[in-house]
């Protein structure tokens, strides 16, 4: 298979005001990776580690500070997003909020039509708006209502529809079953991996349950403060863990059953996350890290490839690269 998205070195700052004082926010700070034709990458992390801006960055609503975004070849850094909005969509963690509460389902799912498609006709629109409600599971009574008659999974189901309309490649899910039921989980997680089967999609599935990262992702990416930690396929990541971030991530994963989880092993990381206007000087997790020695201090950890596309950024790995 080949990259439908190449992601190189990419930096995303803000600017904040605090006690009077501007400070540069390194909220993305050299993001690589990659996500193959019809292949899902999970994205985890704790919260404020970057994930949703390094989601948000890549469909051009944040703006880059630097590295690449290659779409299918083409760097889409800098030019124009319209002819590639088609292609690739995101879907949001609420979706009442990114739903328009005074457009109706019919204008909602049609509306990426009508932008990118004009000249379509009125009819071949409709059809093409009932056959995508169609697949995620909702029918045509469902298009002349409004987003506040429907349950959260009705709503993300639409806005799944919405995204789906173009006939897109690449679709970003940010969290989009975390506001939702465990049983109503299932059901969107389930629905997103046929959709991914019988069109060949491509998922960037940015979430902080691990549990439901294994179910639906081949490879998975560790975030820790806008730096990547590690990566690697989910079975051999999930299994063995190298880095100590990933290897506390996986240990707080609840297991179902008490007898097991008397005799597992968690890991428990001392301090706080770190304030992303003042990170530490080089490994920005050094200050929670067990491992931690004096090069920490001094340098960022590169990415590096221990084997089997095994990629880990810690000292403590680099002989074996």
């Amino acid at each position: 298979m080949s990259a439908i998205l190449e992601v190189e070195d990419l930096k995303v700052h803000f600017t904040v005001q605090k006690s009077g004082h501007k400070h540069i926010v390194k909220a993305v700070d050299g993001v690589s990776f990659f996500v193959e034709r019809g292949e899902t990458v999970g994205l985890v992390g704790e919260s404020g580690c970057g994930k949703s801006t390094v989601g948000r960055a890549i469909v051009r609503f944040n703006k880059s500070n630097g590295g690449k975004i290659i779409f299918d070849g083409n760097d889409i850094t800098t030019c124009d997003m319209k002819p590639y909005r088609s292609r690739m969509q995101m879907v949001f963690q609420d979706p009442y909020s990114s739903l328009d509460p005074r457009m109706s389902v019919n204008d909602i799912v049609g509306e990426p039509l009508d932008i990118q498609s004009p000249e379509m006709p009125r009819k071949e629109r409709d059809v093409r708006v009932l056959e995508q409600m169609r697949l995620v599971g909702m029918n045509s009574e469902h298009l002349s209502r409004f987003p506040h008659e429907f349950s959260g999974g009705q709503r993300q189901r639409i806005s799944i529809a919405r995204a789906m309309v173009t006939k897109l490649d690449f679709l970003i899910c940010d969290e989009p079953v975390s506001a939702l039921d465990v049983s109503i989980q299932a059901q969107i997680i389930n629905m997103l991996m046929d959709l991914q089967e019988k069109f060949g999609l491509a998922y960037l599935f940015i979430a902080h349950d691990l549990s439901v990262v294994r179910h639906i992702s081949r490879r998975v990416v560790v975030m820790y403060l806008g730096h990547i930690m590690e990566s690697n396929t989910a079975e051999d990541l999930y299994e063995h863990p190298l880095h100590p971030y990933t290897q506390a991530l996986l240990s707080a994963i609840p297991v179902p059953d008490p007898r097991i989880g008397r005799t597992k092993q968690r890991v428990v990381l001392k301090g706080d996350v770190p304030s992303p206007i003042n990170p530490p000087s080089g490994c920005v997790f050094r200050t929670r890290c067990p491992h931690a020695s004096e090069v920490c201090a001094e340098t960022m950890p590169q990415q590096e490839d221990i084997g089997g596309g095994h990629i880990v950024a810690c000292h403590k790995f680099r002989a074996l690269a």
